[in-house]
C-alpha cells in the first residue's frame, strides 16, 4: 500500500500549502521512479484545478474525485479504476486527480477516504492539499487518517509560537515535519534562530520565496518549469528553492522507509 501524505497549515493563505505540495510532488516524481498521485480537498475551486485541468471543458466533471464519488456511491470503484479518471502530469510517475468545479462544493468525506484508499493500491504516495485549519471536517478525517503530515507555517514568530504551544489534537502520535514556507534568508527570525528558540524534536524545514515558480505558477507552466529545474546548478537563482525541496523528499522517503536512487545527491 502507498503512503498518503497530507499538506497541511493551521492559518489560511499564508503558509504556500498549495505551492509546497506541486513543488514537492513534482520535484519527487522527477528525481525518483516512484509513482506519485496529486489531489486536493479544498472547500471550493482550487488552483490545483487552474494548473492542471481545463475547467471549460463540457465534460470536466465525467472525470475526477466528481467521477469517482458516483462510482464510490455504486459500490464499483476498483483500484484500477483511479489512474483512469486522472489527468498525467509526468507518464507514469504523476497523475492529478482534480476536485469539483461546483461553487462551495465540499467533496463527501467518507467517499474521498475510499478513493484515497483505492489510490494507495495503485500509488506509491497520495499527495493531497486539504482546507487549512480544523473546522472541516473532511480536513480533520484527512489528518486522522494521513501517514504522514506537512505542517506549512509561514515565517512568522506569533503563528510558528501559537502552532507549537498548542499542537492540534489530530496530530498528537503522528508522524510529522514543519515547513517554513516563502522563507526570507535575510531575515532575523531565521531558522538558526527558530531552531534554538523552540528546542523542538519535530524536525523544522525552510523552502525559499522562488520569483521562477511563481512565476510559473501564473503562467501554469509549472509542469515545464520542474523538468527545467532537473538541470538547475548551485548559483542560479532557483538552486535555493530547488535544494530545499530536495531536502524535504529527502528526509519524508527516509521517515516512510522507502529507499531512493544512488545518484540522487
Amino acid at each position: 500500500m502507498g503512503k498518503t501524505i497530507v499538506n497541511w497549515s493551521p492559518v489560511h493563505g499564508q503558509s504556500a500549502t498549495t505551492s509546497h505540495t506541486i513543488a514537492l510532488s513534482s520535484m519527487l516524481s522527477l528525481d525518483q521512479s516512484y509513482r506519485s498521485l496529486l489531489t486536493h480537498a479544498q472547500l471550493s475551486y482550487a488552483t490545483m484545478d487552474s494548473i492542471y485541468s481545463d475547467s471549460k471543458k463540457p465534460g470536466f466533471e465525467d472525470g475526477g474525485v466528481v467521477a469517482l464519488e458516483r462510482l464510490v456511491k455504486s459500490k464499483l470503484l476498483k483500484p484500477e479504476d483511479v489512474p483512469n479518471y486522472t489527468e498525467t502530469i509526468y507518464k507514469n510517475r504523476l497523475d492529478y486527480l482534480s476536485g469539483s468545479m461546483r461553487e462551495g462544493d465540499n467533496s463527501d468525506g467518507k467517499k474521498l477516504n475510499v478513493i484515497l484508499h483505492a489510490a494507495q493500491v495503485e500509488y506509491d504516495f497520495v499527495w493531497i492539499d486539504v482546507q487549512a485549519g480544523t473546522k472541516d471536517r473532511t480536513t480533520v478525517e484527512l489528518l486522522k487518517n494521513a501517514d504522514f503530515v506537512l505542517v506549512n507555517l509561514p515565517q512568522n514568530k506569533y503563528i510558528i509560537e501559537k502552532f507549537f504551544d498548542d499542537i492540534p489534537e489530530e496530530l498528537k502520535d503522528k508522524p510529522y515535519f514543519v515547513l517554513i514556507g516563502l522563507y526570507d534568508l535575510n531575515a532575523n527570525y531565521s531558522i538558526r534562530n527558530i531552531k534554538r528558540q523552540l528546542k523542538s524534536k519535530v524536525p523544522i524545514f525552510t523552502i525559499p520565496y522562488a520569483t521562477g515558480f511563481r512565476d510559473a505558477v501564473n503562467q501554469e507552466s509549472v509542469t515545464e518549469f520542474f523538468v527545467r529545474m532537473l538541470r538547475v546548478e548551485k548559483g542560479d537563482l532557483l538552486y535555493p528553492f530547488i535544494d530545499s525541496v530536495r531536502d524535504v523528499n529527502i528526509a519524508l522517503l527516509k521517515k516512510l522507509g522507502y529507499a531512493r536512487s544512488e545518484d540522487w545527491s
